[in-house]
């Protein structure tokens, strides 16, 4: 069951789910914003990449966004960015992460099928940021680019989530498997 409405707002405050829940509570969904934080993983010589490795250090280009600096992404390009809200999933729900229509409709998206946020889950949610378009895309830190959706889940006696992405607060990488 997909929780909306007055379940969702005072779900949010009950929960203490994201730290503003007048800027953040959209009727159906959790909005959630791009942070100022974004990692660039920008391969190098052999381009070859393992599946199961660690990316190589030298890959991984980390750097911070001035509020009136954007995200620009040309066509084909990605990112990873995170939403500047941290997020504390409670234990019996479940969260699913969507690009926001508007975003969407220009070809971009912030989640590569990695859309799931686990019972548990505390920290900054990553985004997996991809310009389809034939157009460079620019995004302003703090726009609202994702909704997140909160589902009630069949039993509440669930092992809260405690994996590597954890308590993150910026954009987390591809870790070893």
């Amino acid at each position: 069951m997909i929780v909306v409405g007055e379940n969702l707002s005072s779900l949010i405050s009950q929960h203490k789910i994201v730290e503003n829940v007048n800027e953040c509570y959209d009727e159906t969904s959790i909005a959630l914003s791009l942070d100022n934080n974004i990692t660039d993983i920008i391969p190098t010589g052999d381009m070859t990449f393992v599946y199961g490795n660690e990316l190589p250090l030298e890959w991984i280009k980390e750097r911070c966004l001035n509020n009136d600096e954007f995200l620009t992404l040309g066509p084909g390009e990605s990112a990873l960015g995170c939403s500047h809200e941290r997020v504390n999933i409670p234990v019996g729900y479940f969260g699913i992460l969507q690009t926001k229509g508007s975003l969407a409709r220009l070809f971009v998206t912030i989640h590569c099928c990695d859309a799931q946020i686990e019972p548990g889950f505390s920290g900054k949610i990553t985004f997996e940021i991809v310009n389809f378009s034939k157009m460079t895309i620019k995004i302003r830190p703090k726009e609202k680019i994702g909704a997140l959706f909160l589902f009630k889940t069949s039993t509440n006696i669930v092992k809260p989530y405690n994996g590597r992405y954890n308590n993150s607060d910026k954009p987390t990488i591809q870790k070893k498997i």
